[in-house]
């Protein structure tokens, strides 16, 4: 997101279940680094989940050079030592674009904590006023602990579907952000 938008929306701090406290901001051009070392932090068991993409140290690359496109934001959940416990990006084609695409990722030590709640509520204030007015995303059903956290937050099962070459059944999510 163009730097002007990411300052109306400054780091915020938020303490997770187990007392842990991460501040909730913006990815930067220089988090590269730290980006391919939580994409590292994965398991490879895990990695379905995160599809379209690969976890690579190249796509953490891409990821933070994109970190001031106008049409992308992505938070970061970061620990006090600046690890990174998880993140949640959406993009779009323009301005002109009806919705936007979601992702969230999250480190296995701080799933259930509250990690994905706080950056999704954050995206989703951000998105009332930046982005188009309708987020959305697909996720595995296998992925249970996805799906509860999408559905707590608004979102709504439009269809089941399975992705083109892929034979493990998904929901196609979407939430209004803002009035169309």
């Amino acid at each position: 997101m163009r730097e002007q938008d990411l300052l109306r929306f400054p780091r915020t701090e938020v303490a997770l279940r187990d007392g842990r406290k991460v501040a909730i901001r913006a990815l930067a051009p220089d988090d590269a680094e730290a980006l391919a070392d939580f994409y590292e932090s994965i398991p490879e068991e895990d990695h379905r989940f995160y599809c379209p993409h690969a976890l690579t140290r190249e796509k953490a690359a891409a990821k933070a050079a994109e970190a001031l496109s106008p049409c992308f934001l992505c938070m970061l959940a970061e620990t006090q030592d600046r690890q990174i416990a998880g993140y949640a990006w959406f993009r779009w084609q323009d301005e002109n674009s009806r919705s936007s695409t979601l992702g969230v990722c999250i480190r296995r030590d701080s799933q259930g904590m509250g990690a994905g709640t706080a950056l999704l509520s954050r995206l989703l204030e951000i998105a009332q006023t930046v982005g188009p007015p309708v987020m959305s995303l697909t996720v595995q059903k296998a992925n249970s602990r996805g799906v509860g956290l999408y559905r707590k937050m608004g979102f709504r099962v439009v269809r089941e579907q399975l992705r083109k070459g892929d034979s493990e059944p998904e929901y196609y999510m979407e939430r209004k952000v803002r009035p169309l």
